[in-house]
């Protein structure tokens, strides 16, 4: 048994508010281990609605849609239900009365138009509605069944608790569960993941997945089974095997952030971190002090071109290497830190006309650098785009992470 999902709204196609409601149901149903194949987005049109509607129920056990039961013209979902399932719609005189009973409640006037609201298509279970005024109902089809739910993100969650998961669970006989535990990368592309994970990729039960984002990827394993403590079971040893392979590439799970992860190291450690950054606006020093606890930052300066010890047109590689080393060992000198961290970009005769950002780390015995190479449009001097800031960034606090476990010889992406 799976289901698809179906929402509703020319406002979503157009951008205006963002989609909530089918991550929400997505999860729900994530929860009871029913499988979710498709989702679609239709505008309030009557016809196109039916159009996907009835696609819906030719390939789906069960079609959950939200929105368009409101009294206004372009609440077409009724409208559009009895077409897809050739049922006419029929007028429900306690309908009626229980949206009139809610208005009073509510101490407002009912409008002629609600009563659009009392029709459903013939032979709908009613599900009432006792925190809106739109009912909701279900067509069981000989295809399958539709649900249909207001878009009210609060009704619906509250409809979807309390009568229509309990109804799934009814359908579904046996229920299962989904589990999905998500391990989170950095500075790593998602082809040479690929490349090490690929054959994980192609399993049943677990799936394993991936999801990329600037300087970061993030691979989810997925499994159903009986019971959470079951899922988990089976999700143990693939995620054992995808931490091996990969090493410390990832640096967390869940929803932790890199920052988070850092700042959680260095204050296990009772260190504490110098930064002199002109590349990322503050953004390194912004991920350190965004978390639960803070890592603690002795000092951070902002560089500019003519602080640097070199005009940046006349600097090498070997320069700028041994400059970003001199600035980080500075940084952790003047504010007595456990660690200095320079951040520096520059356009340099070595790289070929192109800007580098060079990072270096300084702990007082030893000198770490890097140097990465970035198009002309992404960084220049003494400015960088938002996606150079978030790829050095990343890199930046990686280095640190990489020196505070001790892996700064693995090789990495």
């Amino acid at each position: 048994m799976h289901a698809e999902i179906v929402v509703t709204g020319t406002e979503l196609l157009l951008g205006e508010i963002v989609d909530t409601n089918s991550t929400m149901i997505a999860r729900m149903l994530r929860d009871i281990g029913l499988d979710l194949y498709y989702k679609s987005t239709v505008g309030d049109n009557r016809q196109r609605m039916a159009t996907v509607l009835s696609i819906a129920l030719d390939r789906s056990d069960v079609v959950l849609v939200s929105g368009g039961l409101g009294p206004t013209v372009d609440d077409v979902t009724r409208e559009a239900v009895s077409d897809a399932t050739r049922r006419p719609l029929v007028f429900r005189q306690d309908l009626l009365d229980q949206i009139a009973a809610r208005f009073a409640r509510f101490g407002r006037p009912m409008t002629e138009n609600n009563r659009r609201q009392a029709y459903v298509p013939h032979g709908a279970i009613v599900i009432e509605n006792p925190v809106g005024t739109a009912p909701a109902f279900i067509v069981e089809d000989d295809r399958g069944a539709v649900i249909c739910l207001p878009g009210v993100p609060r009704e619906l969650e509250y409809l979807m608790i309390r009568r229509v998961i309990p109804y799934l669970k009814g359908r579904m006989g046996e229920t299962s569960v989904i589990k999905a535990k998500v391990l989170r990368t950095c500075v790593i592309g998602e082809s040479q993941i690929d490349a090490l994970i690929g054959d994980l990729m192609t399993g049943g039960n677990p799936t394993v997945g991936l999801a990329a984002h600037s300087g970061q990827v993030d691979i989810r394993i997925t499994a159903k089974a009986v019971d959470e403590v079951s899922a988990l079971q089976l999700i143990a040893p693939v995620e054992a095997e995808l931490r091996a392979r990969l090493g410390h590439a990832i640096y967390g799970q869940g929803t932790q952030k890199l920052g988070e992860v850092v700042a959680r190291l260095l204050n296990e450690q009772g260190m504490t971190l110098s930064v002199i950054d002109n590349v990322t606006q503050g953004e390194v020093a912004g991920r350190l002090r965004d978390t639960p606890h803070p890592a603690v930052l002795s000092s951070e300066e902002s560089l500019t071109e003519k602080s640097l010890l070199t005009p940046a047109s006349h600097a090498g590689p070997d320069r700028a290497q041994d400059l970003a080393g001199q600035l980080a060992s500075q940084a952790r000198d003047k504010a007595g830190a456990s660690l200095g961290l320079s951040l520096f970009s520059l356009v340099e005769r070595g790289g070929g006309g192109q800007p580098m950002a060079y990072l270096a780390l300084s702990d007082g015995l030893q000198v770490v650098t890097r140097s990465y190479q970035f198009p002309q449009s992404e960084l220049r001097v003494g400015a960088a785009s938002k996606l150079a800031r978030r790829w050095t960034s990343i890199r930046a606090l990686d280095l640190v992470r990489r020196y505070l476990i001790g892996a700064l010889d693995e090789a990495i992406g």
